[in-house]
Order: C-alpha cells, then sequence, then structure tokens
C-alpha cells in the first residue's frame, strides 16, 4: 500500500455562526460550562463520601490517593480525615500550578474542600450500608465500583477531584498512559501501610477495590461506544464513499492500494466510526457490494473533528 492519502469530508450547510463544541480542556473560563462542571463535582465529591463512609470506613478498607491516606491516619490515630485531606492536598495543588492551567487547580482545590466539608458533617461520617451475609466482600465490590464511575462524568468535564488525580493527570498527559494504572502503582503503597497496622485481610480487600474501582473508571472514561477504525477494500469504492458522508456523516479517506496477486491498482476506503454506527456502514456496504472486504480494528483513542477534543 502506498503512502498516497486523499481525505474527503461531508459537505456542509454554510452557518451565519455555528457553535463551537465544548472543549473540556480549555484553559479558558467559560461561565455556563464551569458552573455545570462545578455543579458536578459538589454532587460527585458528596457522593464518594457517602460511599466511603457506608462500604469502606466499617471494614476500615482504604480508597485510593490522598484520601487513603486521610482515611489511615484517622484509623490509627483517630484525627479526623478532613484535617490531613487538606495538608496533603496544598502541596498537590502548587505543583498542579507549574504543570495544568489555573482553572484545572481551582476545580482540583474546590474538590478537596468539598470533601474536607461533607466528611465533617455527622450524617456522612456516620452514613452506613448494611448488605448483610458477605457484607465485607460486597461492600469491597459495590463500594469500588462506584468510586470508579463517580469519578469520570468530573475528569470528562477536564477536572478532576484533587489529590492524586492531579499527579495523574499530568503523568497521563506526559506519558500518555491512562490515569488508573498511574493510580494503581502508587496505592499499593498506602495498602501496603494499611496492612502493617489492621493485617492482611484489609489490605488485600483495599488492593481489590482500588484495582475494581480504576478499571471502573477506565471503562467509564472509554466508554462502551468505541470507536473502529474501518478499511473497505471494494471495486465499488466509488459509490461506497458517498454514502458514508451523506448518511453518517463521517470523513472518508481513500488509501491507494495495489493487489499483490493481481497487481492492479485499488482504492481502499478508510473511516473511524463508532461501534453503534458499525451496523449501518455494513448495510450500506453490503447494499452496494456484497463481496466487499471489511477489515475493523478498534481504536483506543481518536482525537479531532467529530470525536474527542485535544487534551
Amino acid at each position: 500500500m502506498s503512502a498516497m492519502m486523499k481525505s474527503i469530508r461531508p459537505s456542509e450547510p454554510k452557518k451565519e455562526k455555528e457553535k463551537k463544541p465544548f472543549n473540556p480542556f480549555d484553559p479558558k473560563f467559560n461561565p455556563k460550562e464551569d458552573t455545570i462542571t462545578m455543579l458536578m463535582i459538589i454532587v460527585t465529591c458528596f457522593l464518594q463520601c457517602l460511599v466511603i463512609s457506608a462500604f469502606y470506613t466499617p471494614h476500615h478498607f482504604l480508597s485510593g490517593g490522598v484520601t487513603g491516606i486521610a482515611m489511615l491516619v484517622q484509623y490509627v490515630t483517630g484525627i479526623p480525615r478532613f484535617v490531613p485531606l487538606i495538608a496533603l492536598n496544598l502541596p498537590i495543588c502548587l505543583i498542579g500550578l507549574k504543570h495544568v492551567n489555573l482553572k484545572f487547580i481551582i476545580f482540583s482545590g474546590s474538590a478537596t474542600l468539598l470533601y474536607s466539608l461533607f466528611f465533617a458533617i455527622p450524617f456522612v461520617a456516620d452514613f452506613r450500608i448494611d448488605l448483610g451475609e458477605n457484607s465485607e466482600m460486597l461492600s469491597m465490590i459495590v463500594g469500588a465500583a462506584l468510586m470508579g464511575v463517580l469519578g469520570v462524568p468530573v475528569v470528562k468535564r477536564g477536572a478532576t477531584l484533587g489529590g492524586m488525580d492531579v499527579l495523574s493527570v499530568i503523568l497521563s498527559r506526559r506519558f500518555s498512559i491512562q490515569m488508573g494504572t498511574f493510580n494503581i502503582g502508587y496505592n499499593l503503597i498506602i495498602m501496603t501501610a494499611l496492612g502493617f497496622f489492621y493485617g492482611v485481610r484489609p489490605a488485600l480487600f483495599s488492593m481489590l477495590a482500588t484495582f475494581i474501582a480504576n478499571t471502573a473508571f477506565n471503562y467509564g472514561m472509554n466508554g462502551f461506544n468505541r470507536n473502529m477504525t474501518v478499511f473497505i477494500i471494494s471495486e465499488k469504492w466509488e459509490e461506497i464513499a458517498p454514502h458514508v458522508l451523506n448518511e453518517m456523516h463521517r470523513g472518508v479517506t481513500y488509501l491507494d492500494g495495489e493487489g499483490a496477486y493481481t497487481g492492479q491498482p485499488r482504492k481502499i476506503v478508510y473511516c473511524i466510526v463508532k461501534t453503534t454506527e458499525l451496523a449501518k456502514l455494513k448495510s450500506i456496504v453490503r447494499k452496494l457490494d456484497k463481496k466487499a472486504l471489511f477489515s475493523i480494528v478498534e481504536t483506543k483513542e481518536v482525537v479531532g473533528r467529530g470525536f474527542a477534543a485535544m487534551n
């Protein structure tokens, strides 16, 4: 296959004023969108505090990051967890100022204060849910899954819940590795300390909870509607492309290829679609050429027109 490509896009009607899509990583302040983000942070912090109190605290489990350190300090010394939460998050926010934008730090700092505030409320601190038989195992699974999923909407809005998330964002941007992968690494250190004070059992449960939470977070970030890269080899490429453009409103690129056996030049239709759009794409191609060859590859991330904003 040669390196020559030709990209075509669907024609779009001209608009007087085209509204720009929300970019969660834009460092500029946007009153409307930033208010929505802040409301999501408030709700998420409140719910996560309830989850920690209900499922983690009764069994001496630890959550990840700075919150986990604060919980360990409370277990061992009795000092309310909001005290170490504030003390540990301040230097992290200062580090973040050098690597990320001011808006990001404001959101992260607000989340830290909200965590501290909610944990200081007796109703939240004393909140419990009894899961009956096998309560320890169920609490670990349910609590961890909820913690992971609840954090997704905030991060997708270009913010974090403070603490180690700030460092994870910095590292993930530099090394292109998912935040959850970094979280697992430094959380192992916290769990080891828990095992020293409370034994192996709660430490192992906490490690499993960390794994589940980060797996749930990564799945939530990627979503179930994944991006798919599709290569279509067909003699009717010239008919297929316009249908994809006009019916699916997805850009198409022609790749210049050559049959190894026949030596004949041919065009390969290249496009990127969502999982939910695959059935539509297959239907279009089958109507035009039942002998067409598909190559479908799951794509980890797509940034740009019609997909995710640049991080």
